[in-house]
């Protein structure tokens, strides 16, 4: 509950992360598959209620989020095969990795540079939609092409929350359709829901009041630590 209300407020401080902060840390009580399931449909939660806001909804480039979620659908059928065929260790190694990797580069101020072509949208949402299925991350590849335009803020949290809110739902029915959702996975997540909704309420009103730098670097400070003790877990 605890894990769930953090990476909800820092989410919906900040347009994105939710998953990249729980996932981690719930690896450390729970199989990962179930983390993948868990994190996937409270990301639903947290997403929509971020995608229904007034400054969100009016500032999408919806042609760019199209590009980006086309390109997400032909990767997560190869993510779904990850989690339901993969090694749950490897899928545990995999999670913190990515986790630790994405924080390092962003406090290390890694910016690639990259246009709003078709392909290269294409590509970053398939590599997005196969971490979104296989690890429930499917955030870094998207805030990367995006910060690789020097959007501002408000325009880049309006193209990323969209954007992870599409690819959720999507991930979600694939994992639905494949059966890869179990009863006790679904009540569990239920079970957090009214959390997940306090966290939402809570970062937003904090938005206002942090200082977005300092803030997000506080947040990757937190997610290097967490990547790397859970590479070290997971291998021991």
């Amino acid at each position: 509950m605890l894990v769930t209300l953090g990476a909800a407020a820092a989410a919906a401080a900040t347009g994105f992360g939710f998953n990249l902060l729980s996932a981690p840390l719930l690896t450390f009580a729970y199989p990962a598959d179930t983390v993948v399931e868990t994190t996937l449909i409270l990301g639903i939660l947290v997403s929509g209620i971020l995608a229904t806001r007034p400054e969100i909804r009016q500032g999408t480039d919806w042609r760019l989020v199209r590009r980006l979620f086309v390109g997400s659908l032909a990767g997560m059928p190869l993510g779904l095969t990850l989690l339901l065929w993969g090694h749950p260790g490897l899928l545990k190694v995999f999670i913190a990795g990515l986790t630790a990797l994405f924080a390092v580069s962003m406090l290390a101020g890694f910016r690639p540079a990259v246009t709003t072509a078709l392909w290269p949208a294409v590509a970053a949402g398939a590599l997005s939609g196969f971490l979104s299925t296989s690890t429930s991350l499917s955030g870094p590849p998207i805030v990367f092409f995006l910060l690789g335009q020097n959007q501002p803020k408000d325009v880049f949290r309006s193209n990323i929350v969209p954007f992870i809110f599409l690819t959720t739902v999507a991930s979600v029915a694939l994992l639905v359709l494949a059966r890869a959702v179990s009863f006790p996975t679904l009540r569990l997540a239920m079970a957090l829901f009214p959390v997940a909704l306090l966290g939402c309420g809570g970062g937003l009103l904090l938005a206002t009041r942090l200082s977005d730098r300092s803030f997000e670097r506080a947040v990757l400070g937190f997610l290097a630590i967490v990547g790397l003790l859970g590479i070290v877990r997971a291998l021991a």
